[in-house]
């Protein structure tokens, strides 16, 4: 389980560590140009970008990557214990850079940065939820055969994930708006939807196709 895992896991940390890098350019030209710059925007919106990777690296773990470690001769019991290693490991591992990159952000321009992006650096585990929900669905998603399914059923696909992607919109306005218990709350009902897909994404696990190599 741990090859297939690492399998899995390896081409989205090298996404993430680019995007990292990517983060410290922006930054350093920021601090330079003393954060009034058109680059700022994306500096502290930075963190959007670790999402919206997360759930491509997901989609593709489990539509290229695990159909390919079947091939290798990985047994389904194995991926699927490496699938759910990686729902937990990769959401961990963004939670993570976007609380660096958020801290960064505040601290070099306290001044500048918008309180609402402020308030992710003192609550980062209410972004874990969304991340689990996110990297869950993206799973579930990688095992459907898209351009198999019927039109209507495409549409709502499409539609659930805009739902879920919006979904750290909410969560950031939400955080200005309501007490923190109960941003709590809404942030595990979203790490429990994120279970939910998974399961399915494990359950079907056993019906992907085995890559020819």
């Amino acid at each position: 389980m741990a090859k297939a895992l690492w399998f899995l896991m390896k081409p989205a940390l090298v996404m993430m560590g680019w995007l990292t890098g990517a983060y410290a350019v922006l930054a350093l030209f920021c601090t330079l140009t003393a954060g009034n710059t058109f680059f700022f925007t994306y500096v502290q919106g930075f963190f959007l970008v670790f999402d919206i990777i997360l759930g491509i690296c997901a989609a593709q773990a489990i539509s290229g990557y695990a159909p390919l470690a079947l091939s290798f001769g990985v047994t389904r019991r194995a991926l699927r214990g490496a699938v759910a290693a990686f729902w937990v490991l990769l959401p961990l591992v963004c939670m993570v850079l976007d609380y660096l990159c958020n801290s960064v952000t505040a601290r070099l321009f306290t001044e500048e940065a918008n309180r609402l992006f402020i308030q992710l650096v003192h609550y980062p585990l209410h972004g874990l939820g969304f991340k689990l929900l996110l990297c869950g669905a993206m799973l579930w998603l990688g095992t459907l055969e898209f351009s198999a399914l019927h039109l209507g059923k495409r549409i709502a696909v499409i539609l659930l994930m805009i739902v879920i992607y919006l979904q750290i919109t909410v969560l950031m306005f939400v955080a200005t708006l309501i007490p923190t218990t109960i941003l709590t709350v809404y942030s595990i009902a979203l790490g429990v939807a994120g279970i939910l897909f998974v399961g399915i994404a494990l359950h079907r696990v056993g019906r992907l196709v085995i890559t020819q190599v």
